[in-house]
């Protein structure tokens, strides 16, 4: 492709709509076109705010010739069937995270952006981050040893009235699943990243304590790894007042522990923290963030994510978090889902 601007649609205009236009914003080589969303003011308001224009719907947002990629910003329940749409119309297509609510949905969404030869990505964007990618690198080197345990700790808040504020939260058909679906997911990929390993067996349970939604406000898993490794996923989105998210991997030789959005300590037996790698020194106390309020997290991320979308385009490779790549973690929470719901242990699809 040549280097003139990649021409980018929005559907949704909500908080990720927001990140999204941010994130082509500030991306060289990329130009946002035009929104559309269920909410039309919401739609202006968002287009105007970034010099686009406002389209009535879907359909006709797909039809634009001066589209070329289109970012999916709806409900998670609408994402496969939106993506779906855009690839057969010639569109490439990023889509928010979760990639979509099912695996059919997911698996259907995978095959027919390859059917039209159109990339694929997905916003999960803190693959993104230099430090975890140095960490990744490093544990696959055996900076740790023998990954051994997994840990994923979310203590995060969400009120009631953040629930009530669009009727599509907190719903199975939508939502598609709480804690871990909605808020769980970004660190569910995150673990399997760092481990470098499938995630062959889950046992769970999940609870809805505090909240009236339909899906689950608590949630714990065990999990077992191919290699033997070991871990556990324990969310909620009923810790007051928010707390910031743990992800940590230990290994024969060391450990690695992150608390929110850095790298809070890395201590191996052999081996110091890569060159590349930056751990905040000390003890310090890291904010809630993403823990206490749904925008508690930096643009930077989603910066990244559309910057190496834009350039797999033009370099006609697969985005770093592909379709495929996150289906994986989507495998994982609806295992978790069904082991709780039939009480067994269950193999991820």
């Amino acid at each position: 492709m040549s280097d003139t601007a990649i021409r980018f649609g929005i559907i949704g205009a909500g908080v990720a709509g927001r990140y999204h236009a941010q994130a082509i914003a500030q991306t060289p080589g990329a130009r946002l076109m035009a929104v559309c969303a269920g909410h039309p003011e919401r739609a202006t308001a968002l287009a105007d705010a970034f010099n686009a224009r406002v389209e009535p719907d879907v359909a006709a947002l797909l039809a634009c010739d001066d589209i070329d990629a289109v970012c999916i910003c709806t409900p998670s329940g609408q994402h496969a069937e939106q993506g779906i749409a855009a690839a057969k119309a010639g569109k490439h297509v990023l889509v928010e995270k979760p990639l979509a609510i099912t695996l059919a949905d997911a698996d259907a969404l995978i095959d027919a952006c390859r059917t039209a030869g159109v990339h694929l990505g997905v916003a999960l964007q803190r693959r993104t981050d230099p430090d975890f990618c140095a960490a990744r690198e490093a544990i696959a080197a055996g900076a740790l040893g023998r990954p051994i345990l997994g840990v994923v700790t979310i203590p995060y808040l969400r009120t009631q009235t953040y629930y009530d504020s669009a009727a599509w939260r907190g719903t199975w058909a939508l939502d598609g699943g709480g804690a871990l679906m909605n808020q769980g997911i970004h660190l569910v990929d995150l673990l399997i990243w760092l481990m470098g390993d499938e995630i062959v067996e889950v046992q769970a349970h999940t609870a809805t304590l505090a909240h009236t939604i339909e899906v689950e406000d608590c949630a714990g898993a065990t999990l077992r790894f191919a290699s033997g490794a070991l871990g556990t996923i324990a969310a909620t989105t009923a810790a007051a007042p928010g707390f910031p998210h743990r992800v940590e991997v230990y290994g024969t030789q060391g450990g690695i522990q992150i608390e929110g959005e850095a790298i809070v300590r890395w201590e191996t037996i052999h081996h110091a923290p890569p060159a590349s790698l930056h751990v905040t020194s000390g003890s310090g106390r890291q904010e809630a963030g993403a823990g206490a309020y749904p925008t508690g997290i930096s643009a930077i991320g989603h910066t990244r994510i559309l910057g190496d979308f834009v350039a797999a385009i033009r370099e006609c490779r697969q985005p770093l978090v592909s379709g495929s790549e996150a289906r994986r973690a989507l495998a994982v929470v609806l295992a978790i889902y069904e082991s709780a719901r039939e009480g067994k242990p269950v193999r991820p699809g």
